[in-house]
């Protein structure tokens, strides 16, 4: 009979200690490790372990030196890798998409490669996580490859093999890969030779049995223990716990607690060390010289501070009066200090009175982050560089403002730009706000005299009309001021498209018109949920976010069955564009379409692009005319010749785009917003990125006029500023 999981294990003899179903280890990770994560804007990005391996960092970019693009990927960061991990590299660069190379690199990046160094010594990566990388990822759908690229660089072979058959395999994708046959092979021909004695000898018992579920088991845990793949110079963690585990109790036990007390071990986290030992020994088990009662010659460790718990771990007594209770240490430290490392052996360590990384309590660090810092009588003390303000009246942070950048403290703490742009400690000019209470917005429109609002809230649809002088805000439906029920509506509107007759917008109800006087029609509800929409005023377009095809419908009659003029039922949504004779249309699949509006002579115009999921607006493709742009959830902004060539991109490295508008005078420039709450501009021809207001909370949607740029923010308050 197969033996329990080596999982299954752990968790049976934590209960016996605790009752529940934890081992109670609140080391998670190696401290300063670094750890892949994903940035709101679903890209890749790292986050590092802290110094005592009790939490991880916020997500932010992933360290490197590495430039964006394939080139750089292929010319300097696959030649870094491990050998084993180089072929998929190679695929990945050999694909010339820049976008899928940057995401490699940052999976790379979070791991610590690619980063100007050559490829580390140590044991390689598993037969698993190799395979993923090299033989499944390149393949696989962008957002998908993505997830593929963040699983391989962990070197966990039981996730990777997790995510082979569940993500890819399940899906019809990378069915040739059985990685699973040689996880026991891998353990006993690189694993096991990198560990000490004991633990070395019991994993090649393991691996002799050759069961691919039990070798895969221990890889995990080997892996989550720093060990296979064991990448980097760095001496492996340890502590006088972990060391007497090893000693005393893993040896005792049988195989399977056995080799889930070795990775404890070898983890050397010293929480995690002491759980197991004080699970175990409830359990009845290691009570030899590391359990309570006689052992060994050193007494009675269950009250000994000399010999707490096991020989010769002593409770210190600095700064404290130390005492151990059931084989555990417990300090009673002096006034004014604290056992900030959690090691009694050390004591009560830290001086709370002049301790600059904890200042008044343990972790409470005083930044130097452009200052120079000390901690005087339990508080952090901060001399600011020339230039830099500590504005939050947080040490922890430093002087954390640059005055002649920050708009929301520019020349001094608490002077707000409102939205305008801060250069040399002075403001620039500030956004105007035109109307407020219009959330959620999706997208906007102008023309010579107003700005158009549709959107969404719990109360009701929103689908406005704001006079861009005066800010007066109407219903379309009514031409009356919006009350508390949204315009009177129980909408839900998407999409907006401006033309000499009227406004169409997109919604729960369909395709309405709303004339420049009189009452709405419906131009067509034959197919639910219509979102992105263009017309030119004799005929109107859309995509439905349930319903694959593009529709067309007469834009003057009511009651309408609209048309399916592609045969692409299975493209559901997208963004459109459109000019004198051809519309311009996304797939989900990262296709460009371009098609006359009958349908006719559809060709596509450019793939593998990476297009906005979120529905939140369809305002993520515009033209002018000679001219596509489109903007993407990784950050680049795209410009392409209409005949497919000329693919360029205009910007890269933006914060979660969010909508996009485009100028369409000759030498114009390319408008966007970002989730981040700055609106940007850059030439159509290419040049420099330009901001134009920051601090604009969740901007969504964008449009520009000859004289200003306008925006919507998720809150409702729709704002613009001069171009």
């Amino acid at each position: 009979m197969r033996r329990p999981s080596l999982a299954l294990c752990l968790v049976v003899v934590s209960a016996l200690a605790y009752g529940g179903p934890g081992c109670g280890d609140d080391q998670l990770c190696a401290p300063g490790a670094l750890s892949a994560c994903f940035l709101p804007d679903g890209s890749l990005g790292a986050q590092r372990c802290n110094d005592d391996g009790t939490a991880l960092g916020a997500c932010g970019s992933a360290p490197g030196a590495l430039g964006s693009g394939c080139g750089p990927l292929g010319e300097a960061c696959c030649p870094s890798l491990p050998a084993e991990l180089r072929a998929g590299c190679d695929a990945v660069a050999a694909q010339a998409n820049d976008a899928a190379c940057d995401d490699y690199a940052g999976s790379a990046s979070a791991a610590g490669f690619c980063s100007g160094g050559a490829a580390p010594d140590g044991v390689p990566y598993g037969p698993g996580c190799a395979g993923l990388l090299n033989d499944c990822c390149a393949s696989l759908p962008a957002r998908l490859a993505s997830a593929c690229h963040g699983t391989g660089f962990r070197g966990n072979e039981a996730l990777c093999r997790s995510f082979l058959e569940r993500e890819a395999q399940a899906n019809g994708l990378c069915e040739g890969a059985d990685p699973a046959a040689e996880s026991c092979d891998y353990l006993a021909e690189q694993c096991c030779p990198s560990l000490p004695g004991g633990p070395r000898e019991r994993c090649e018992d393991l691996a002799a049995e050759a069961d691919a579920d039990t070798c895969l088991d221990y890889l995990s845990g080997a892996a989550d223990a720093g060990r296979c793949p064991t990448l980097g110079g760095g001496e492996p963690l340890a502590s006088a716990a972990c060391d007497a585990l090893l000693e005393t109790c893993c040896g005792t036990l049988d195989p399977a607690l056995a080799y889930e007390c070795d990775l404890s071990a070898l983890s050397g986290s010293r929480t995690r060390c002491e759980a197991f030992e004080s699970a175990a020994r409830a359990a009845g088990l290691c009570l030899g010289d590391g359990g309570g009662g006689a052992g060994g010659g050193c007494g009675d460790t269950s009250s000994d501070v000399d010999n707490c718990g096991f020989c010769g771990n002593v409770c210190g007594d600095q700064h404290a009066v130390p005492s151990c209770a059931v084989g555990a240490c417990s300090l009673a430290c002096d006034l004014g200090y604290g056992d900030c490392d959690r090691d009694a052996a050390t004591g009560c360590e830290v001086d709370f009175e002049r301790d600059v990384d904890n200042c008044g309590a343990c972790g409470k660090g005083c930044s130097d982050r452009n200052a120079a810092a000390a901690c005087e009588a339990g508080a952090c003390v901060l001399e600011c560089d020339a230039g830099f303000a500590d504005c939050d009246g947080e040490g922890s942070t430093g002087c954390e403002v640059e005055l002649d950048a920050d708009p929301l403290h520019c020349g001094a703490c608490g002077n707000d730009c409102s939205g305008g742009a801060c250069e040399g400690g002075t403001c620039g000019p500030g956004a105007l706000q035109l109307a407020s209470g219009l959330a959620v917005p999706s997208a906007i429109a102008v023309d010579a005299a107003a700005v158009y609002v549709v959107g969404f809230r719990p109360a009701g649809g929103v689908a406005v009309r704001v006079d861009k002088a005066s800010g007066a805000t109407t219903c379309l439906a009514t031409g009356a001021a919006p009350g508390a029920a949204a315009c009177g509506a129980s909408e839900r509107f998407e999409g907006i498209a401006l033309t000499d007759a009227g406004a169409f917008v997109t919604g729960a109800a369909g395709v309405l018109r709303f004339p420049t006087s009189g009452a709405a029609t419906t131009v067509t509800a034959s197919v639910p949920d219509p979102w992105a929409v263009v017309s030119d005023g004799a005929a109107v377009w859309f995509t439905s976010l349930s319903h694959g095809g593009l529709y067309r419908a007469d834009a003057l009659f009511a009651g309408q069955l609209a048309a399916e003029i592609t045969g692409a039922a299975a493209q559901v949504g997208g963004a459109l564009a459109a000019d004198a004779d051809h519309l311009y249309w996304t797939w989900a699949d990262g296709t460009v379409m371009r098609l006359r509006k009958d349908g006719s002579e559809p060709r596509q115009i450019a793939s593998a692009q990476d297009f906005e999921r979120t529905n939140l607006t369809p305002q993520y493709l515009a033209a002018d005319a000679a001219h596509l742009f489109w903007s993407t959830p990784s950050g680049y902004l795209f410009r392409l010749d209409k005949d497919g060539s000329g693919l360029v991109a205009l910007a890269d490295g933006q914060p979660g785009p969010a909508g996009i508008a485009v100028d369409p005078r000759d030498g114009g420039a390319l408008y966007w917003v970002n989730r981040l709450g700055s609106v940007r501009r850059v030439p159509k021809a290419g040049g420099t990125v330009d901001t134009l207001a920051v601090g604009q909370a969740s901007a969504i949607a964008i449009a520009v006029d000859e004289a200003y740029v306008y925006w919507a923010t998720q809150a409702g308050d729709l704002r613009r500023i001069a171009k």
